[in-house]
């Protein structure tokens, strides 16, 4: 039960930490790129995992069915689910596409929450993450402050490389990744309107000065032959059999 506890702290904590002014602007670049990835997702179930922003819209994808599995009580009314971020009250294979928006970072396992996707999603099914950049000023932020004591700095902070790694080694093919939100970790809101200007036209922000980076993967569909239906095919490559001398199907010529 305590480690419930914790884990609706830290979600909450995350939650209150967005609607600073630097997580709203944060929020607001997350968000664009994750409606952009989505358009280009099709199915029939979405699936968002403690979404941290205020506002999460879900509704301008190609996917009918959305839904939230949270493990604390959020002000969204399209929340449907409420479980453990590593144990989620999913059948295997019924999801088309999950979207993690810094759960690995909240997670106590975040091997776990990959598992509990791959299980979760149906073969071909996308997988969409967010996370925090460990690299760069605000990785640096996070060295440099009493990170027991404040959220997000409290949080573990996951290379891009390594989650890659992590999806590989579950059956994932990585389609696009790239870094967002080229802003210093600050609050002051006038010096973060000013800084405006860093941010990248493209979108696509560089490693050493992005706060955060979005990255989308599809599950990969392994084809087995098993080892019987493959010598039965064999087999069926003379369907009518080879005939021998003992049926008297094969004529000797005679010599004179």
């Amino acid at each position: 039960m305590s480690t419930e506890i914790s884990d609706v702290a830290r979600v909450n904590a995350l939650r209150t930490w967005y609607r600073r002014p630097l997580g709203r602007l944060l929020a607001e670049t997350e968000l664009n790129a994750l409606m952009a990835q989505l358009s280009n997702l099709f199915g029939y179930h979405l699936m968002v995992v403690d979404p941290p922003w205020e506002d999460c819209p879900l509704k301008d994808n190609r996917i009918p069915h959305q839904f939230i599995q949270s493990v604390a009580p959020v002000a969204q009314s399209a929340t449907g689910l409420a479980g453990h971020t590593d144990d989620w009250p999913i059948m295997t294979d019924s999801i088309d596409a999950i979207i993690l928006p810094h759960t690995l970072e909240l997670s106590r396992d975040p091997h776990q929450v990959l598992r509990e996707a791959d299980r979760s999603l149906i073969p071909d099914g996308h997988l969409v993450i967010l996370g925090f950049n460990p690299h760069g000023p605000w990785g640096m932020r996070r060295l440099f402050t009493p990170w027991r004591r404040h959220m997000p700095w409290n949080s573990r902070f996951l290379g891009l490389s390594r989650i890659k790694d992590w999806l590989g080694l579950l059956g994932f093919d990585t389609l696009e990744s790239h870094y967002l939100f080229h802003r210093p970790p600050v609050q002051n809101t006038r010096l973060l309107e000013k800084l405006r200007l860093l941010e990248p036209v493209s979108g696509h922000g560089r490693k050493l000065l992005s706060a955060a980076y979005i990255l989308v993967a599809r599950k990969r569909t392994t084809i087995i032959t098993p080892l019987k239906a493959e010598r039965a095919r064999r087999r069926r490559l003379f369907p009518v059999g080879i005939p021998s001398s003992s049926q008297g199907n094969v004529r000797r010529a005679r010599h004179n």
